[in-house]
């Protein structure tokens, strides 16, 4: 496993104070970072575009230094220390890899 994709719904917000509140919140769960926020599919935190549209619906990466041994158990903490945070989750995606090759996709930029 190396991370998770969260989705989360909220107003349009500036990404950058929204990573913020997201990174915060991360820090209860040891092992999972944030490394990218996107809306409608682009790439909007870190380094988005301001002119970008950006709507309701939010998909976060959540994923572990090549190091960290990450194990499902680990996201239900991320998505309780997010619910406090006011940023409840509607839907989720565990990534994983299957004979070393990523079974999910890149987000854009990454």
């Amino acid at each position: 496993m190396d991370g998770v994709d969260i989705f989360l719904h909220a107003r349009p917000a500036d990404p950058d104070a929204l990573a913020q509140h997201l990174i915060a919140a991360a820090t209860a769960v040891p092992g999972l970072s944030l490394s990218v926020i996107t809306n409608r599919g682009v790439k909007v935190w870190p380094e988005g575009k301001a002119e970008t549209f950006c709507t309701d619906h939010w998909r976060c990466r959540f994923l572990a230094a090549p190091e960290v041994t990450v194990s499902p158990a680990l996201v239900p903490g991320l998505l309780t220390a997010l619910a406090r945070a006011g940023l409840p989750a509607i839907k989720m995606e565990m990534l994983f890899r299957f004979d070393g090759q990523p079974g999910y996709s890149a987000a854009q930029g990454q």
